[in-house]
């Protein structure tokens, strides 16, 4: 079968079974979607009533906060009127608020209250000789006090009250849980802290309280369904709010009202929501729990939900919410037959549609077959024609310009290719065979192609006891370094026939690099002739690191050759040739920056400290043992970390096989030494 068919048939057989399953499971899940409408909307309202009650509450925090702060620079304790007035402003910056007041441990209160109609007033009470005399003002609209009728002996001492005492046990700040507030027989909630003075003493409690029947009027208003029901209460199942029934149950002044719970009010909804509603309501690290459950009233399905939240840190209320089942089906199926026939009509719609879509897509997917079979097969001029929809005319633009690039990089990589077989082949295939010493080189490099170059020339094939070593490092690598080391190879190898001046050579590259180059590239070299039957070095520098010897004799290191500038840096450049006598067993190093400065994986260079040690190691060995080591101990510290220059070095190493001429020329500078 086609891609064509298999496409359409896959496409249209897809949508097929997908909209048959839509609709199976739309059918079969009716009940999950009433549980899932009435736990986003039981949630989403349970959270609302959560969130206005403590935004309600939590005013009262930042009062009592700030009263404290003010307690020695600011609120004048001292003067019942000045304080009064203090408070009442308080008040009235705070509209949520009931109560802000101040008692202190002689029995002194002082407080700003507002009234369930608005009204605002200013009460102090003072403690005389076993009386309670209390002062009433009326705040008057232009905020003037109008004095009320006094009263002589309200009986009334906050020290006792349960509100004081526990917050002056506590010492921090404390919510009460509701009581009925003295005097007004309203039921309310306290906040308060107690108040220090500088020395850290008690003087007394402030307070900022509520009137919960705000609570009452916020849950009558709320609704998941035409008739869901919502109220408040405490863990301990105090009632705080109910649409239609009184948290009060004895109506009175002072203290002589008492709170109701859930038990004692007459609703069997609540009765009933009672019975189901589970008993863990909140853990003691969570600050907020929503809890889901049903229950049945007189043969009626319910729905209903409880979260329960922390008011301060002493008090867990609970919002209790149910609504019949019934009152979300009708929308329910509602909304699932119209979905339905939606559905319907979106398959037979996309039917049609993936028919269309399975001709549109096939045809360039075809033509882009053949067109990678084309290329695959070597044709590298084929062009991506697919026609069909813009993102396809993109695709071939793309593979267009893929390939024009795949064909420029391979003749690239053809001609590196080229270019690396031929820069190998200009490096000595073998060290030379040389009487009295043992030579070693290798050249390694970070691109197909190098800066790098080493040689070796036996200067007299009769005797072939003398070598000239030549070492270079081209700066920067790849392409044009390799042509420039290519250059400088064919000069030395053109006039390096004898072991003449070295340092009229040195000058003679010097001033075809810097003509060719004008000073914008430059290479370091070190040239040197190492003549085992004198036992002397003549060697001549052009910025080239010294060269490394090593005495086993005596286990020591030291550095031969303080070169002048690299070539291609001035073309007057003159450059000098000396000479160091060497001794039976020492080994000569001669390398290029990328020896020691070769990467680990976390940027650590390798270091001459490494090198030397790896020298020390292998001295006992040949020299190309001593070469291999260091390339071994190179390749593990560098692991996976790319390389990032050339690596090249020379190692030789004299032996004892021929005894030293007495020559003059052999007394210029002790082992390792430099000549002057």
């Amino acid at each position: 079968m086609s891609f064509r068919w298999q496409l359409m048939l896959g496409v249209c057989g897809l949508v097929l079974l997908t909209g048959a399953a839509i609709t199976w499971l739309a059918h079969l899940s009716a009940h999950r979607s009433t549980a899932i409408l009435t736990d986003a909307l039981f949630r989403e309202a349970s959270a609302h009533a959560v969130s206005e009650t403590r935004a309600f509450t939590q005013r009262a925090t930042p009062v009592v906060d700030a009263l404290c702060r003010l307690a020695n620079d600011g609120l004048v304790l001292d003067d019942p009127d000045g304080l009064g007035r203090q408070l009442l402003a308080f008040l009235q910056s705070n509209p949520g608020l009931s109560w802000v007041s101040y008692s202190d441990e002689a029995g002194a209160f002082t407080g700003a209250y507002r009234t369930a109609d608005g009204e605002q007033h200013v009460r102090q009470t003072r403690i005389v000789n076993g009386k309670t005399p209390t002062l009433e003002y009326d705040v008057e609209l232009d905020g003037a006090w109008r004095p009320a009728k006094p009263e002589f002996d309200s009986a009334y001492d906050p020290r006792v009250r349960p509100w004081y005492t526990k917050i002056k046990g506590a010492g921090r700040l404390v919510w009460m849980p509701p009581y009925i507030f003295y005097d007004q027989g309203v039921p309310g909630i306290t906040c308060g802290a107690p108040l220090l003075d500088l020395n850290g003493a008690f003087r007394g409690v402030v307070t900022a309280d509520f009137d919960l029947n705000a609570l009452t009027k916020f849950v009558a208003r709320l609704k998941v369904s035409p008739n869901s029901r919502f109220f408040m209460y405490m863990s301990n199942e105090t009632l705080l709010a109910h649409p239609t029934q009184k948290v009060i149950g004895t109506e009175g002044q002072r203290m002589a009202g008492t709170l109701l719970t859930l038990a004692d009010i007459d609703d069997p909804l609540v009765d009933a929501f009672r019975g189901r509603a589970p008993g863990d309501m909140l853990s003691s690290e969570a600050s907020e729990s929503f809890q889901r459950f049903q229950f049945q009233r007189d043969g009626t399905d319910y729905l209903a939900s409880t979260t329960a939240f922390r008011v301060g840190d002493d008090q867990v209320w609970v919002v209790g919410a149910a609504a019949p089942k019934a009152d979300f089906l009708a929308d329910v199926w509602r909304s699932q037959a119209t979905a339905l026939m939606a559905a319907t009509g979106a398959l037979f719609i996309a039917v049609l549609l993936a028919a269309i879509m399975a001709r549109s897509v096939s045809t360039p997917v075809f033509s882009m077959i053949g067109f990678m079979n084309r290329v695959g097969s070597g044709d590298l001029e084929a062009k991506a024609a697919f026609g069909g929809s813009r993102e396809f005319r993109n695709l071939a633009d793309a593979l267009d310009r893929m390939i024009a690039d795949l064909r420029d990089r391979l003749r690239l990589r053809h001609s590196l290719g080229i270019a690396m077989e031929v820069q190998q082949r200009l490096l000595p295939s073998a060290p030379p065979k040389v009487r009295g010493l043992d030579v070693a080189g290798h050249s390694t490099y970070c691109d197909e192609t190098g800066g790098d170059y080493y040689d070796f020339l036996v200067l007299d094939q009769s005797t072939s006891d003398a070598v000239l070593v030549v070492l270079g490092d081209v700066v920067g690598h790849g392409v044009a370094a390799a042509l420039i080391m290519a250059g400088v190879r064919s000069v030395l190898r053109d006039r390096a026939t004898n072991a003449g001046d070295l340092a009229e050579l040195m000058g003679r590259l010097n001033r075809l690099i810097a003509a060719d180059h004008g000073g914008e590239k430059f290479m370091t070299m070190h040239l040197s002739v190492i003549d085992a039957r004198t036992r002397t070095m003549r060697w001549v520098s052009a910025g080239h690191d010294p060269v490394i010897v090593y005495d086993p004799a005596t286990s020591a290191f030291s550095e031969v050759g303080e070169g002048d500038l690299p070539l291609g840096v001035m073309d007057e450049t003159e450059y000098r040739e000396q000479t160091s006598a060497l001794q039976p067993g020492q080994v000569l190093f001669i390398g290029t920056d990328g020896v020691w400065e070769l990467p680990d994986m976390k940027g650590n260079q390798f270091g001459k400290d490494r090198l030397r040690g790896v020298i020390r190691e292998a001295a006992g060995g040949t020299a190309d043992e001593i070469g291999a080591a260091l390339r071994e101990s190179l390749s593990t510290f560098r692991g996976d970390a790319k390389s990032v220059d050339d690596v090249t070095f020379v190692v030789v190493k004299v032996l004892s096989d021929i005894e030293p001429m007495e020559s003059a020329d052999a007394a210029a500078t002790t082992a390792g030494g430099t000549g002057k």
